[in-house]
C-alpha cells in the first residue's frame, strides 16, 4: 500500500473520510431513533467510551475539539470492562501503537506513529527515569497525545506521549473490594474507598490497595508477589483553592523478564513458558511516591502548582542473563550478572491557564515552567568468561550461582549521577471568529547531565481548528519534539539533540448526540540528527546527521452506538524510511495496526444484567532489525468477556488471547525477543458499597 502526502492527497482524503463518516452513521442514527420509539430498555445501560472531560495532557484547559491535535482518552468505564492485565494492553488500542517490551522488567517501551521511547507521563507530569510499576486499578483514565509534543513537556518522541491520570478524592463516600483470579492461579485483591471527612466534605480522601499473589504462566519457580497502597488526602482552603497531598507505596517480587529468541525464519525457537535465564531468580521492586498539588479555580483563570519525590529500588540479584543464541547447534549463550538499579527524582511543575480578551478576540493563554533532577545508579557484575548453555526448547538448566562463585566477575558499579532539566512554554488558543481557532505556541528547554554538557533546545507549535459545524472540526498542526544526545562527536562534544517536526491534518467528528467521536488523521514526520557512528573501532565517534521519516493515516473511535452497545476501535497505517540506510523500514514499527472492543448488554434479550464483548488486535508484519534481514508475521490477537451487573455486585469472566497465539510483541536486540503473553482467562467479581 502506498501512501503519498501530497495536497491533492490531502484533499481526497480528508473529503472521502469526512463524506464516508457522515453516510456510515447516517443510517445507523435512523435505525436508533426508531428502535428506541418501540423498544423499552430495562436495567443499567451500557458503558460510554466516550470522555466528557477536559484532557488534562496538553497542560491547557481548552476541550478536545478546540485542540489541533489527535488526543484519545480511555475512560474509567472502558477499564473496568476491558479488564487490562497490564499497561501495555490499554495503550495499544490506540492507533499506530505498538508495544515493544519492557527491558528486562525495567520500564515500557512503546512506539508511536514509527518511532520509539515514547515517554509517560503521571498525572501530566514528566518523570526522567521512566518505571514499569504502575498499578491499572488506580487509574481513573489513561491519555494518548499523537505527534512531536515537546510543547508542554521538554523531552520526548516524535511519536507521542501517554498520560496516566490517577484516582483522586472524590466529596461522594464510596467504596468497592474486588477479587479476580486467572487460570495461572494468581489471586488479585483490590479495594478502593473514599469520602468526605467531614460535614460539608471540604476535606475528603481515597485510599486505593491492591494485593496479588501467585503464578505467572512461565515455568519459573518464584511467585508473583506484589502490594501497592495509594492514599489521598484533598483539603478545600477555600471556595478557590485546593491543597492534596498523595503518596504511594510499591512492593514487588517476581521472576525475570530476558525476553526469548526466534531463529532465522522469525519462529520463537521454545515454548514462551520456557525462561532464557534461570527459574530460581528473582526480580525485586521497591518504589516510592510522594507529593502534593495546589490547585486554583476562578471565573477566567486557574492554575496548578505540583510536585513529586519519586524513589525506585530495583534487584535482579543473581542472574544467568541471556547472551546469545546459535542457532546450528539450537542452544542459548548465557552469563552470570548481578544488577541492582536505584532511582530518586525531584519533580517540580507550575501551569497558570488564563482567559481573556484582546481586541474583543477570545484567547486562552497557558503559560508553564517545569523541573527536574533526577538521580541513578547501577551496581552490576558480570562474568562473561564462564558461561553457561541450554537448549531452551528442552531446557536442563544447572544450578543458580552468585557473586561469591564468580571471583573473577567485572564490577561494572557506575558512579551516581543526576540529570537537571527545566523549561518553560507559553500557548495561546485564539478564537479568530467563533468557528475558527488558531494555536500556538513555543518552549524553551534546557538539560544538563552531572559533568556534562548542557543541551537545550527551542521548540514552536502551531495549529488550526476549524469547526464545520457543533459536530465536525477540522484540524492541522505544526510541531516539534526534541530529545538531548549523550553520544561524542570528533572532538568529545556532545551531539545536538534530536529533533523530531510533524505535520498533520485531521478530523474530529461527533455522532448520536455526542456518544460516540471519531477522529482521523493523515500525518508525516521527520526526524533529525539521528546519530551516525564514524570511524573503526576502537577509535570510533558519531556524527549527527542521521534522518528518519514516518508518514501515515489513522482512525480512532470510540462511545456508543446504541444505549446497549459501545465500542473502542482503531486503524493505523505506518511508512517509515531510514533515510541514511537504504530507506529501509525502523524495526519493530508494523505498516498496518487495527484494534476493536466492543460490549452489547442483552436488554433487548430480557436480559439486562448481562453483557457479553470482544475484540481483535491485529498485529502487521515488522523488522526486528534497522537493516530489514528478519520479518516477523502478522498476527490477530482476540478477546471475549461475558458479564453481570446487577446493583451493587459486577462479576465477569475474560479471555485474552483466545485462541492461545505464540507470537513476538517487539525485538529487543535480534535474534532476542519479547514475546505475546499466553491465552488467560480470568474472573472478577466485585462489589460496590
Amino acid at each position: 500500500m502506498g501512501f503519498y502526502f501530497s495536497k491533492k492527497n490531502l484533499s481526497i482524503y480528508l473529503s472521502s473520510l469526512l463524506l464516508a463518516s457522515t453516510s456510515l452513521f447516517a443510517d445507523t442514527k435512523k435505525e436508533e431513533i426508531k428502535k428506541l420509539d418501540t423498544v423499552t430498555v430495562v436495567g443499567s445501560e451500557a458503558s460510554n467510551y466516550v470522555s466528557f472531560d477536559k484532557p488534562s495532557i496538553n497542560r491547557t484547559n481548552i476541550d478536545l475539539e478546540d485542540s489541533a491535535k489527535s488526543i484519545q482518552v480511555f475512560n474509567e468505564d472502558f477499564l473496568e470492562d476491558y479488564q487490562p492485565q497490564s499497561l501495555e494492553d490499554i495503550i495499544k488500542m490506540s492507533s499506530n501503537t505498538t508495544y515493544e517490551g519492557n527491558s528486562h522488567g525495567r520500564s515500557i517501551q512503546i512506539g508511536m506513529r514509527g518511532f520509539s521511547n515514547v515517554p509517560i507521563l503521571i498525572d501530566s507530569m514528566k518523570i526522567t527515569n521512566s518505571t514499569i510499576n504502575q498499578e491499572i486499578y488506580n487509574l481513573q483514565s489513561l491519555e494518548v497525545l499523537k505527534g512531536p509534543s515537546s510543547l508542554q513537556y521538554g523531552q520526548s518522541s516524535p511519536g507521542g506521549i501517554v498520560n496516566l491520570v490517577k484516582k483522586k478524592p472524590q466529596k461522594q463516600d464510596h467504596a468497592e473490594v474486588q477479587f479476580k483470579v486467572d487460570e495461572h492461579t494468581a489471586y488479585t485483591t483490590n479495594a478502593d474507598f473514599g469520602g468526605g471527612i467531614n460535614s460539608d466534605a471540604s476535606l475528603r480522601y481515597r485510599v486505593v490497595t491492591s494485593i496479588k499473589h501467585g503464578e505467572d504462566y512461565t515455568n519459573s519457580n518464584t511467585d508473583i508477589n506484589r502490594f501497592f497502597i495509594a492514599p489521598t488526602l484533598a483539603y478545600d482552603l477555600n471556595d478557590n483553592h485546593t491543597f492534596s497531598i498523595m503518596a504511594e507505596y510499591l512492593r514487588e517480587k517476581t521472576p525475570s523478564s530476558f525476553g526469548t529468541f526466534i531463529n532465522s525464519k522469525g519462529d520463537l525457537i521454545a515454548p514462551v513458558e520456557n525462561l532464557s535465564s534461570h527459574p530460581d531468580e528473582e526480580f525485586k521492586k521497591t518504589q516510592k511516591i510522594v507529593g502534593f498539588d495546589l490547585n486554583s479555580n476562578f471565573d477566567t483563570w486557574n492554575s496548578n502548582f505540583k510536585y513529586r519525590y519519586i524513589d525506585y529500588v530495583g534487584t535482579n540479584g543473581d542472574v544467568h542473563m541471556p547472551q546469545s543464541y546459535d542457532e546450528t547447534t539450537n542452544r542459548v549463550k548465557r552469563v552470570y550478572a548481578y544488577q541492582k538499579q536505584e532511582f530518586s527524582e525531584h519533580a517540580l511543575q507550575y501551569t497558570l491557564n488564563k482567559e481573556l480578551n484582546i481586541f474583543n478576540v477570545k484567547n486562552n493563554i497557558s503559560l508553564g515552567a517545569d523541573y527536574n533532577k533526577a538521580y541513578s545508579q547501577t551496581f552490576m557484575h558480570y562474568d562473561p568468561a564462564n558461561p553457561y548453555f541450554i537448549d531452551l526448547s528442552h531446557p536442563d538448566y544447572e544450578d543458580l550461582t552468585s557473586l561469591s562463585d564468580h571471583p573473577g566477575a567485572r564490577d561494572m558499579t557506575g558512579d551516581k549521577t543526576y540529570t537537571k532539566s527545566w523549561g518553560i512554554f507559553l500557548q495561546d488558543s485564539i478564537h479568530l471568529t467563533e468557528n475558527l481557532i488558531f494555536n500556538a505556541g513555543l518552549r524553551y528547554s534546557e538539560s544538563k547531565p552531572k559533568d556534562g554538557q548542557k543541551s537545550d533546545a527551542t521548540t514552536p507549535s502551531l495549529g488550526l481548528v476549524y469547526k464545520l459545524t457543533d459536530n465536525t472540526s477540522i484540524y492541522t498542526n505544526y510541531s516539534e519534539s526534541f530529545t538531548p544526545s549523550t553520544n561524542m562527536d570528533e572532538k568529545d562534544n556532545i551531539l545536538d539533540p534530536e529533533e523530531g517536526k510533524g505535520y498533520e491534518l485531521g478530523i474530529k467528528q461527533k455522532f448520536l448526540d455526542d456518544k460516540l467521536n471519531l477522529t482521523a488523521a493523515i500525518f508525516k514526520i521527520e526526524k533529525e540528527n539521528v546519530p551516525l557512528v564514524q570511524g573503526l573501532a576502537p577509535n570510533t565517534y558519531y556524527k549527527a546527521s542521521g534522518k528518519q521519516q514516518s508518514q501515515g493515516i489513522e482512525f480512532d473511535l470510540a462511545g456508543q452506538i446504541t444505549p446497549n452497545l459501545a465500542i473502542v476501535a482503531s486503524y493505523g497505517y505506518t511508512k517509515t524510511k531510514d533515510l541514511d540506510n537504504d530507506n529501509n523500514r525502523l524495526k519493530n514499527i508494523p505498516t498496518h495496526t487495527a484494534n476493536i472492543f466492543t460490549t452489547y448488554h442483552l436488554s433487548s434479550f430480557n436480559l439486562p444484567n448481562t453483557y457479553i464483548g470482544g475484540g481483535a488486535r491485529f498485529l502487521g508484519s515488522r523488522y526486528t532489525t534497522n537493516s530489514n534481514d528478519l520479518k516477523l508475521d502478522s498476527e490477530i490477537i482476540y478477546n471475549a468477556t461475558v458479564g453481570y451487573k446487577k446493583g451493587n455486585w459486577k462479576a465477569s469472566l475474560t479471555a485474552q488471547n483466545l485462541t492461545d497465539e505464540e507470537y513476538v510483541e517487539g525485538a529487543i536486540s535480534s535474534p532476542r525477543v519479547y514475546a505475546g503473553t499466553p491465552r488467560t482467562i480470568m474472573a472478577t467479581i466485585s462489589y460496590k458499597f
